[in-house]
């Protein structure tokens, strides 16, 4: 099983690789409708450090630098060494932006590090997301935030879904906004906030989970 884990994030890592020079002009709607519902919704303190756990091209990093956002550290982690180069290009010197490389489900470190957490559009490229949530949960400070944004497995998208499993490459396990839910809590966040909207083909949900102090 672990072989079987390991093979499917080579493909996905892989797969987003080679979608780096065209991704954000491919999926430029996308992002952005995605983007802007987490942006309508996150908060960030000037003291804090905030950790972006597949963070691709850095399009929410540079859109933070861009308008000026305060923050002592944001820390952008991605397994696609294409992706985060991307993502180094666009916010060029900055000191406050830092680039990893961890899997999702093991990353390197300090428990208790950061204020934000934040999973865009990657959760179901996760082959084992309950390692993610307990691995987001030990890094959060407590009374920390973590924000899930990602495919909503439910009504006319569940085909759309199968489909994109049988033609992609990379690891494709979609949850519904109610089994998110149940995979925090079993994990110990507590629900702050929580949203659902269609996006052409695409349904999509918005979590705002917290760390208990």
């Amino acid at each position: 099983m672990a072989v079987k884990k390991e093979l499917s994030r080579n493909k996905t890592a892989d797969s987003y690789n080679a979608l780096a020079p065209e991704y954000d002009v491919r999926w430029k709607g996308y992002i952005e409708n995605t983007h802007q519902k987490l942006l309508n919704l996150l908060e960030i303190n000037p003291s804090d450090r905030v950790l972006d756990i597949s963070a691709g091209t850095g399009y929410l990093a540079k859109y933070l630098q861009k308008n000026g956002w305060e923050f002592d550290q944001f820390v952008l982690n991605d397994i696609s060494s294409e992706m985060l180069g991307k993502a180094q290009e666009k916010v060029g010197s900055d000191g406050r932006y830092g680039f990893t490389e961890y899997r999702a489900e093991q990353m390197g470190f300090e428990s208790n590090s950061f204020d934000r957490v934040i999973s865009m559009n990657a959760f179901h490229n996760y082959s084992d997301q309950g390692a993610v949530i307990r691995e987001v949960y030990r890094v959060l400070k407590p009374g920390g935030s973590f924000y899930m944004l990602d495919w909503n497995k439910q009504g006319f998208f569940r085909p759309v879904n199968y489909l994109i499993n049988v033609f992609t490459t990379e690891t494709i396990q979609t949850v519904s906004l109610g089994e998110a839910e149940k995979l925090l809590r079993l994990y110990g966040f507590c629900i702050h906030q929580k949203d659902y909207w269609y996006y052409r083909y695409w349904n999509l949900f918005l979590i705002c989970a917290t760390k208990p102090v």
